[in-house]
């Protein structure tokens, strides 16, 4: 039975979100209250219009999130500051089928990978990490609409923040990925 229970934990861990995080436990989450909203890409003046539509969507998203947690958004001397970014590349794998025998070498087959990943960092005043949290956005690429796929992407990256604003308890309902109002502690 035992044998059973571990599999079924295996198997049902491998199909969770791969989120990386760090959590900085020493900040002072006590004195967090505001927040401002940075990316270097977004502000570029050479931005595609698709691409600026998909930071509006991050933007939006990590909105909704510090709003969940009770943060208010000020770009006038905030406590923390909420970087994101894009990272993306681009890969050719090459399928090589060769021979090193008396018979004719196959095609070689080649396919372009994109990858991308979505990271968030949030520093305080003193340019201290307090949390940093990043998501495989290949987990969405089955999601149809781009909006359900960020939202998925931004909600599962801030399962690893759970601090409200003002507060060193750990709110165990924002551990989830669950958009319900939940109580304020």
């Amino acid at each position: 039975m035992k044998k059973w229970i571990f599999i079924a934990f295996i198997s049902l861990s491998g199909c969770s979100p791969r989120v990386v995080s760090y959590l900085n436990e020493n900040a002072h989450f006590k004195t967090f209250e505001t927040y401002r909203l940075v990316s270097a890409k977004s502000e570029s003046k050479n931005v595609a219009p698709e691409n600026s539509m998909i930071f509006d969507l991050i933007r939006q998203n990590i909105h909704n999130e510090m709003e969940r947690r009770d943060y208010i958004k000020s770009n006038v001397t905030p406590d923390l500051t909420l970087r994101y970014e894009v990272v993306s590349n681009t890969r050719v794998e090459n399928d090589n089928n060769q021979n090193f025998g008396l018979y004719p070498t196959f095609r070689i087959n080649s396919r372009t990978i994109y990858e991308s990943i979505l990271l968030l960092e949030l520093t305080d005043q003193n340019k201290k990490l307090v949390w940093q949290g990043s998501y495989d956005l290949a987990q969405e690429k089955k999601e149809k609409k781009a909006s359900r796929a960020i939202e998925k992407a931004v909600g599962h990256i801030f399962t690893t923040f759970p601090y409200r604003a003002k507060s060193t308890l750990i709110d165990e309902s924002l551990k989830s990925n669950n958009k319900k109002k939940e109580s304020k502690k």
